[in-house]
């Protein structure tokens, strides 16, 4: 049996189907047709490497926080939520492509595929998943409750320099951002900068008195971002890079996919082990956070932001907590960044959802 690129959405394992095909037809999983195409038997060989990953167990409470079965197929679909494509694959077709391609690999066990499985590192105990995000949860807190430049619980530099650098971007010459502005009266280009250092107020990023650029991907994240409130009026910049501007990302770490990130030069188990401390850290970036707590619960990330500008990189780019699919930037460098046209508007209409 055949499956295709269209069957999942990892670039990575699209890029490996394209290299390892010789042909194009018709995918029995998905249905594409005239699509680039692979045997499961070749299939097996790539996902070698993500199967050893695996073995049985009762439930999944370790790396799934359920206490409750997965059978490999199921945990394969939510821990690497980008591995298959959901928009053609339901869950009866992933089993069905998950296990041809498993007959095929020279380790099937078929305990393995009928059976409740989990993440082989949890259950042998090499995986602490606790051990970095700790030790993100106690720096925090001695940098906002007891120590603010002489930091005992200190964290992990090297490591943390090393990980961060394999998820470094580029943002090519020409691409578009969007700053907003909450105002009375249309702002001109000039006024929708980053503010002087005398008026620059602790930030997400930013300490009191070092003022970063904080920019969206695009006009409707930066409304929202603004927190305009009813028949405000609103001033939207757009900016245009004019050099290229060199980013972290941290936005949406756990939709990496297997193979994507073994592109970023992590092996899989590696990627795991880190992998809870880097959604701790999307987690801090991308929180709301009350004005009346800013000041003392920002300072965690404005050091990780500080940490990040001394390794030489413009910025650092997060998920938005308050559009779903769209990001922000905290830029510390703004140089090759010019507002080039701005537009005013008033907010007509608000909706709150609630649980």
């Amino acid at each position: 049996m055949n499956c295709c690129i269209n069957c999942f959405t990892d670039q990575g394992l699209q890029d490996r189907i394209k290299a390892e095909s010789e042909t194009t037809g018709d995918c029995n999983f998905c249905e594409s047709k005239d699509v680039v195409i692979l045997s499961c038997e070749k299939t097996s060989d790539l996902f070698e490497s993500l199967f050893d990953q695996y073995t049985n167990h009762p439930t999944s409470e370790l790396s799934l926080k359920e206490a409750k079965p997965f059978l490999l197929h199921e945990h394969l679909n939510a821990y690497w939520p980008r591995l298959f494509n959901r928009k053609l694959l339901k869950l009866k077709d992933v089993r069905h492509l998950v296990n041809q391609i498993g007959k095929a690999w020279t380790g099937f066990n078929e305990s393995l595929f009928d059976d409740p499985i989990e993440l082989q590192l949890y259950v042998d105990g090499t995986l602490s998943v606790e051990t970095y995000s700790s030790q993100w949860d106690q720096f925090a807190q001695e940098i906002k409750e007891q120590n603010r430049f002489f930091i005992s619980q200190t964290l992990d530099l090297e490591l943390l320099g090393a990980v961060l650098a394999r998820f470094a971007k580029t943002y090519n010459t020409g691409t578009e951002f969007f700053r907003a502005r909450i105002s009375d009266t249309p702002l001109p280009e000039a006024s929708l900068g980053k503010p002087p250092k005398e008026k620059a107020t602790s930030g997400r990023a930013n300490p009191v008195g070092i003022p970063y650029l904080y920019i969206s991907d695009r006009k409707e994240t930066t409304l929202h971002e603004a927190r305009a409130s009813l028949h405000d009026s609103i001033s939207i910049g757009k900016f245009v890079l004019k050099s290229p501007l060199q980013v972290i990302s941290l936005k949406n770490i756990a939709n990496f996919g297997p193979f994507e990130i073994q592109d970023k030069g992590f092996e899989i188990d590696e990627f795991m082990h880190i992998r809870p401390y880097l959604l701790k850290l999307e987690q801090e970036l991308s929180t709301p956070i009350r004005k009346r707590d800013a000041n003392l619960d920002y300072l965690p990330t404005q050091y990780l932001c500080e940490f990040i500008k001394s390794e030489g990189f413009d910025a650092i780019e997060y998920r938005s907590a308050m559009v779903e699919g769209g990001y922000n930037l905290a830029v510390f460098n703004d140089r090759n960044l010019e507002c080039v046209e701005s537009d005013h508007y008033q907010v007509k209409k608000i909706k709150y959802e609630w649980s």
